[in-house]
């Protein structure tokens, strides 16, 4: 029997980026809603039908740097110094992101790609004089379908 994967080596490949660094990535999901019917005639279980489809929202977490490419993507979508024309074209800020799980050599191995993502959040941790680790910046990405792959 094989070993599981490690959870701990991954790369995050995002359209038009170099490659991001990310300490935690969460969300990989989803979801087929159930629908319940009842027949005639068959009154001792409800039937079950899949209905519309899910995904989770993908949320990534990094130490906060100089890098601001992701925090651009977010302005493409919103940004307090415009005052006209808030919104966007879809087309133009939504990407496809591309995580990768690698083994103890740096192979990689597995693949989730979501498809027609953008940025619904961007949060910084709050800041502490107390503290002393590093300061995270965290995005959330909506998606229209996250295809999982086998490499």
């Amino acid at each position: 029997m094989a070993d599981p994967y490690r959870n701990f080596k991954f790369e995050v490949d995002c359209e038009g980026f170099p490659r991001a660094g990310f300490a935690k990535i969460g969300g990989l999901s989803e979801t087929t809603e159930d629908i319940e019917y009842r027949e005639g005639g068959e009154n001792e279980t409800p039937h079950h039908l899949s209905g519309q489809t899910k995904f989770g929202d993908i949320t990534m977490e990094r130490g906060m740097s100089t890098d601001e490419d992701f925090l651009n993507w977010r302005d493409e979508i919103f940004s307090v110094d415009r005052v006209e024309g808030n919104q966007g074209s879809p087309d133009g800020y939504r990407k496809t992101v591309t995580i990768y799980l690698k083994d103890k050599s740096g192979n990689r191995i597995h693949s989730w790609t979501a498809k027609r993502a953008w940025p619904k959040e961007f949060a910084t941790e709050d800041l502490d004089a107390n503290g002393n680790g590093v300061l995270i910046q965290s995005m959330v990405l909506c998606n229209e379908g996250i295809k999982q792959e086998k490499l």
